[in-house]
């Protein structure tokens, strides 16, 4: 088994949200109520539409689903602050196999960086109070760093530029479409960890492996690589 193009892995390039912490479905619960008490009504496909989006991109949305009157910055406050408080509090729900990851991408020598769609106060601010991502990364790039977001490749390319690696010589993790396509359109190797969106054919253009979790990433690699 060798990585597509033949080439070594690296790097490593995570999404956080669904792949690193279980954020994704606090917020199948926590949005909806939120939009509720400003007077909404979700649609049934809304956190499927944003799921992997950055701030920018989720409030084009909004503003397509609800209206120019919809108060998009109140409702990202008040997300976000309620992650926040969780982080602070200790109670941000880990995705399994987390710390065994990390561990086995360090011992193997590998550049990791961390590519999500979220801002970087929150980003920073979950740092702060969950140990595990203190230390995890070589480099992160966040939501508004970059000119477009998922699904287009920027915040992919950037993330490898920042490792001083090409996109080709990383894997990178990802749950969600937009962010599964914007791996394969930065010609990365694409894992899929599926989290609230199941794998289907429908995904098979933007995925490369699927595990069901992050104890199995360590594993793939060595596969990829011929080490093991």
């Amino acid at each position: 088994m060798t990585a597509p193009g033949g080439r070594r892995v690296r790097g490593v390039l995570f999404d956080m949200d669904g792949v690193l912490l279980d954020t994704e479905r606090l917020s199948t619960t926590l949005l909806p109520e939120m939009i509720r008490q400003l007077g909404y009504e979700p649609p049934a496909d809304l956190l499927d539409r944003i799921r992997g989006t950055n701030v920018q991109t989720c409030s084009r949305i909004y503003q397509e689903v609800f209206g120019d009157g919809f108060p998009r910055e109140e409702l990202n406050r008040r997300y976000f602050h309620a992650l926040m408080q969780r982080a602070e509090s200790g109670d941000m729900p880990l995705k399994p196999g987390l710390k065994a990851c990390f561990e086995g991408l360090r011992s193997r020598g590998l550049r990791t960086a961390l590519a999500t769609s979220t801002d970087r106060n929150v980003v920073e601010h979950y740092m702060r109070y969950i140990p595990l991502l203190r230390t995890a990364f070589d480099e992160t790039v966040c939501g508004m760093e970059i000119i477009s977001g998922k699904p287009a490749p920027d915040i992919y390319q950037k993330a490898a530029e920042k490792l001083h690696l090409l996109p080709e010589d990383c894997v990178g993790a990802e749950d969600s479409r937009n962010g599964l396509m914007s791996l394969r359109a930065a010609h990365c190797c694409s894992v899929m960890i599926p989290d609230m969106l199941p794998y289907s054919a429908e995904l098979t253009p933007y995925v490369d492996f699927v595990l069901h979790d992050l104890t199995e990433l360590c594993p793939l690699i060595d596969r990829l690589n011929g080490e093991k």
